[in-house]
């Protein structure tokens, strides 16, 4: 089927797309002047960049623009500017007061207007404006607003951020909130004092008001009270506020970096953990968000501030604030004694817990073959086990938690007793008035209530720090080399791809999946890899995608050791179909262009035409905008499903292109399809081919056959048919 103007008319009809797609577009085309009409903020993306002296790659930018998003705001612009290496704040100015050196910089005025200001000498100022979509340069001087500095965060020296600042990530990333937290310590200081205006208030009117029978004074008293508790609840809400905010911001700092490292990972850390375990350390990271937007950040800040009430304690009391200091040693000493046994009981529930959710997954993923098998009786059996474990752990864990607890009751019970008995004895020796005792009693209760929060918070806290470890050690793992990373980028690859006594093996406790290959691939030869199954064929492919490195020989492309190569930009010039392809949450046309951002409208649709599925997609209400990659694609033909994935490889027109037992996922129709192709790409780029199909074999020019890790047989693709047919016997 040939591509016709008609389809490349109904793909192209922008109105139709989500504002990412249409900016996506105006970019894949150099059409920059469209992102004035999309969002005056996407206006802004390219002179912020041409200023800040960006000059890396559009597919960096494409991948940038948010998922799906049908409108790009300010946070938007900040986010896709962070993820390209420049962060940006933000400071209360005008035009006038901004130093040329700080230039440029964003500048939303208070009047409506949005520029992106690149130059400010005298009284004039040279900017872009967004509304316009021109620059411009005017005396703008008086307008007043919000400025956003940029900061470039690329590394220098061969060395990242996250490198520089590994051992002490989390702290690192404390440090951008300092002055929220300088404000929070301010606002907590107030609200105590503002605290200690309550019983001192209780010891006038008892002492003064009532002894003296002073009515007149009581209006005066009450209105000083009053603008007290109001001015409390107005720092309340604003910690509160503040508090959101930082815990929003680290939520999000935390979800995202940790997101992006764990992508950044060699796949020999990865791909080996279950899909359990890779989920159980990304919740980990969720108790640090829960602690500052629960009432233990609170709590911890009011902490420091026991001592005003302790001191005033003193003042008022004498003697009796050493009650509460007892207490604190009390509190120390039994958390001391028991946390210990308590946290062990913490990790034995903990991990009980995830072996009953692992068999949960592995029986939601294996249920038809239990069925198939009739071991439904003994698989209940072993949830029963496990459950009954996590039960007993949990109640276990739960009973010591509820003994702290009343033991924590018990002793702040105590100490306000004692603290009466102490307060009782002094106004009867005459030494204390009755009011001076209320208002103690008042203050016991600020200084007992955070001591007993502290210790029941405490398993809280030893959770908080083995997540902060296990953050700074996951950002410690070196990450793979990347653009951003020293390393050899290659303009143009021919396709020749030598392996010189690779050998490889996936763990240090595990056979070598490959021993000694040794072979040669010229540019343009279409090469068939077969052998029985743990031959070392698909590893073959992993390696030449740089998915792995070989542990000794050589592996190189076009006589260049792949191991000098960014392993990003290795993968981005080959074109790679696994066993087993994936359809991810997108649209048809986004899963498509996975491998090639900038591929046009109409190298998408040649590329759905060479693998059979554009009749297809043309019958779609919404062809290649149909969302997949959640449960809809389950619904979708498994022929539909396997031809997207080899459109995919299709569009890139990568020098190599690697696949996978093609055959085991493609249906009659894709798969002739692919054989034309295959045909089409003769001598035009190096084909490297795991097949057990005599069909596929025979496009092959030369058949490459392995057995038990090792290159048995180098010869026709005659020759490589015969020995399947031998093994198969």
């Amino acid at each position: 089927m040939s591509v016709t103007a008609a389809d490349i008319k109904k793909l192209a009809d922008e109105k139709r797309l989500p504002l990412s797609e249409r900016l996506a577009n105006a970019i894949r085309n150099n059409a920059f002047s469209k992102a004035a009409e999309i969002s005056p903020y996407a206006a802004c993306i390219m002179p912020i960049l041409s200023e800040l002296g960006w000059r890396s790659y559009k597919r960096e930018l494409i991948e940038a623009i948010p998922h799906f998003a049908n409108h790009l705001d300010l946070v938007d612009l900040r986010n896709m500017l962070v993820t390209l290496g420049y962060e940006s704040d933000e400071k209360k100015t005008s035009v006038a007061k901004l130093y040329p050196s700080l230039l440029p910089c964003l500048f939303e005025s208070k009047s409506g207007g949005l520029y992106v200001i690149t130059n400010k000498s005298g009284n004039k100022v040279t900017y872009f404006d967004a509304h316009k979509n021109d620059y411009r340069t005017d005396d703008i001087l008086s307008e007043k607003g919000t400025a956003y500095l940029f900061t470039d965060m690329h590394p220098t020296h061969a060395m990242t951020g996250l490198e520089q600042s590994a051992d002490q990530w989390f702290v690192q990333i404390l440090k951008r909130f300092r002055k929220l937290v300088k404000h929070l310590i301010a606002m907590t200081f107030m609200l105590n004092v503002i605290a200690m205006f309550v019983p001192l208030f209780i010891m006038v009117v008892y002492d003064n008001v009532i002894g003296a029978r002073s009515t007149h004074s009581i209006p005066f008293l009450m209105a000083g009270i009053g603008i007290a508790l109001g001015c409390e609840l107005i720092f309340r809400l604003v910690r509160s506020k503040t508090l959101g905010l930082l815990a929003g911001r680290l939520d999000y700092i935390i979800g995202v970096e940790t997101f992006k490292k764990i992508l950044s990972l060699p796949p020999t850390l990865t791909e080996r953990s279950t899909v359990i375990s890779q989920l159980s350390r990304l919740r980990q990271f969720e108790s640090i968000r829960d602690f500052f937007t629960g009432p233990s950040a609170t709590l911890f800040l009011e902490l420091p501030f026991v001592l005003l009430f302790i001191a005033l304690l003193f003042v008022l009391g004498g003697s009796i604030a050493f009650v509460p200091i007892v207490m604190i040693g009390i509190y120390s000493i039994f958390g001391w004694l028991w946390f210990p046994g308590l946290n062990k009981k913490l990790v034995h529930a903990g991990h009980a817990r995830s072996a009953r959710q692992r068999m949960l997954m592995e029986t939601f993923s294996g249920l038809r073959e239990l069925k198939s098998l009739g071991a439904e009786g003994a698989w209940l059996e072993l949830y029963r086990e496990s459950s009954g474990e996590a039960m007993t752990r949990t109640y276990k864990t739960g009973t010591s938690h509820a003994l702290i607890n009343s033991i924590a009751q018990s002793l702040m019970t105590i100490a306000g007793v004692s603290v009466l008995t102490l307060g009782t004895l002094k106004v009867m020796a005459g030494d204390m008035t009755i009011g001076a005792l209320i208002a103690v009693m008042a203050l016991i209760w600020r200084v007992l209530s955070p001591l007993q929060g502290v210790c029941l918070a405490m398993l809280q806290i030893d959770q908080i720090s083995q997540s902060i470890k296990q953050l700074n050690q996951l950002m410690r793992v070196p990450s793979e080399k990347n653009s951003y990373k020293a390393g050899l980028i290659m303009p143009k690859i021919s396709g020749k791809v030598t392996f010189d006594r690779v050998t490889f093996r996936y763990g240090q406790n595990e056979d070598p999946a490959l021993i000694g290959a040794s072979f040669s691939i010229d540019p343009g030869e279409f090469v068939a890899i077969v052998g029985g199954n743990g031959s070392g064929k698909s590893t073959v492919l992993k390696l030449v995608a740089g998915m792995y490195r070989a542990q000794a020989g050589m592996l190189s492309i076009d006589d260049t050791d792949v191991r000098q190569m960014n392993a990003t930009d290795l993968r981005r010039v080959i074109a790679y179909m696994p066993q087993k392809p994936s359809l991810f949450y997108g649209t048809i046309g986004q899963n498509i262009r996975l491998n090639q951002p900038l591929a046009t409208d109409k190298e998408l649709i040649k590329a759905a035409d060479q693998a059979g599925i554009l009749s297809a997609l043309n019958k779609l209400p919404k062809g290649f905008e149909t969302l997949v990659g959640d449960h809809t694609t389950s619904k979708l033909p498994s022929g539909l499903v396997n031809g997207i994935c080899l459109a995919r490889s299709y569009i890139r027109q990568a020098p190599i292109f690697l696949m996978d037992e093609p055959g085991s996922s493609l249906d009659k129709v894709t798969d002739q399809n692919l054989m034309d192709h295959l045909e089409k790409m003769r001598g035009k780029q190096t084909v490297l081919m795991v097949s057990h199909r005599p069909s596929h074999i025979r496009l092959a020019d030369r058949a490459i056959v392995m057995a038990n890790g090792m290159v048995t047989h180098v010869g026709t693709p005659g020759e490589a048919i015969k020995y399947l047919t031998e093994v198969q016997r």
